[in-house]
């Protein structure tokens, strides 16, 4: 890496890399730096190729709720993106210890929704949102500020925002967040990110998932033919609004979700829904 960034500590590893704590020698700033190493590879070409696309992505988006990308490029190492230093926690962190509370969870649905809505402005899709890739900050007044993630399988579409199935084998993505369309290799959409957002705050309100099962197939079956358990037996606490609202987004139909994500959280914000 150039002289520009010393590494601290390590903050994650994962099978192709590791974020780093470093230091911005000319800024004097604490920053992270995703690195991967030469001669990683994923589904679809080179890791560090990547990489590079996803700092691209992700240069383009200007939002509070996203983590900001400051520098990238390529040494003798590999690639690497150098990110800002984001404190808190994971929500998958968080809710081990406990589903979140109404406060919380409104903080959640208003902040993710609002930076989902600045990424699909930009064209992209973000294909991997799940409790990991939400970083979770306590402000001294007591509030929470969300941030989103690693945009390391986000697409850009094409006009009209659809995107054809993905050449690559295998099934990118966390299989507990994933719509039907990406097991059945069908056309997506800003409607998929909305599913698997559905996913993330049925879980955040739950402690389980909506879809369940021993193995990755039984999950996979559990999405194409769904069976969850009502929301609305797990919180009986919750406003039948917020139940039918989350029930909403993860619905097995694209067409039966909101249209976009604006429409989810003017709905939301709204408090109720059609026949509610």
């Amino acid at each position: 890496m150039n002289e520009r960034y010393e590494l601290l500590a390590p903050i994650a590893e994962g099978g192709l890399g590791a974020v780093f704590r470093a230091r911005d020698t000319q800024l004097g700033r604490e920053v992270a730096v995703k690195r991967i190493l030469t001669g990683k590879s994923g589904g679809c070409g080179t890791a560090v190729d990547a990489l590079i696309r996803e700092a691209r992505k992700q240069s383009i988006l200007e939002h509070p709720n996203i983590v900001a990308v400051y520098d990238y490029g390529v040494d003798t190492e590999g690639g690497f993106i150098v990110m800002e230093l984001v404190q808190g926690e994971t929500l998958e962190d968080v809710i081990m210890r406990g589903a979140l509370p109404a406060h919380d969870f409104d903080a959640l649905v208003r902040q993710t929704l609002d930076g989902m809505r600045a990424v699909h402005a930009k064209g992209l899709l973000h294909l991997d949102l799940k409790p990991g890739n939400l970083m979770l900050h306590r402000m001294p007044e007591g509030g929470l500020q969300v941030k989103i993630l690693d945009f390391g399988l986000a697409k850009s579409t094409p006009q009209g925002g659809r995107l054809d199935p993905s050449p690559c084998t295998g099934l990118p993505g966390s299989i507990h967040f994933m719509a039907p369309e990406q097991f059945e290799r069908a056309v997506v959409d800003v409607r998929t990110d909305i599913y698997a957002l559905g996913c993330l705050f049925y879980y955040a309100l739950t402690q389980q998932h909506p879809f369940e099962g021993d193995t990755k197939p039984q999950v996979m079956v559990a999405h194409l033919h769904p069976r969850t358990r009502p929301l609305a037996a797990l919180r009986p606490d919750l406003p039948a609004h917020t139940v039918k609202w989350v029930e909403w987004l993860i619905n097995r139909l694209p067409a039966n979700r909101p249209a976009t994500v604006a429409e989810a959280l003017r709905v939301y914000e709204k408090g109720t829904m059609a026949g509610a």
